[in-house]
């Protein structure tokens, strides 16, 4: 993998975040009255840039560590690790949290959005000297 590669993605990923989050509807997001950034606390957004340059870094990572050699079958790892390992988060954030489905979705939806950027981009850009040789 490409570090330009992961940099852009992760840029990608905090800058659809920040949309993202903007964009939600105030039930979610529990907003006071103000900004739509206004409500949100140092640490947690530090928290969300320090857990997204970990999904983003261990995404390269697991591209680089399999011997898939077609740029499609990387997109399709990326993708069904989505699939098959946060979206059955749905039914677990749905029993034992108290928020409708439509919250749910959205909560969900921003995994979705950074699973599709990381696998449209870190697949398809490949490079010759690997960040994650060993």
């Amino acid at each position: 993998m490409n570090f330009k590669a992961i940099l852009l993605v992760y840029v990608l990923q905090l800058l659809v975040g920040a949309i993202w989050y903007s964009a939600a509807p105030a039930n979610i997001t529990q907003q006071i009255e103000g900004s739509a950034l206004g409500g949100i606390s140092t640490e947690t957004v530090i928290g969300f840039c320090v857990v997204l340059f970990f999904y983003t870094c261990f995404s390269a990572w697991l591209l680089a560590k399999t011997n898939l050699r077609s740029s499609f079958e990387r997109l399709v790892l990326t993708i069904s690790s989505w699939l098959f390992i946060v979206l059955p988060n749905v039914f677990f954030v749905g029993m034992f949290v108290d928020f409708t489905h439509m919250s749910v979705g959205y909560l969900m939806s921003f995994g979705f959005i950074s699973c599709l950027i990381a696998a449209f981009i870190l697949p398809f850009w490949r490079s010759n000297r690997s960040i994650f040789k060993g």
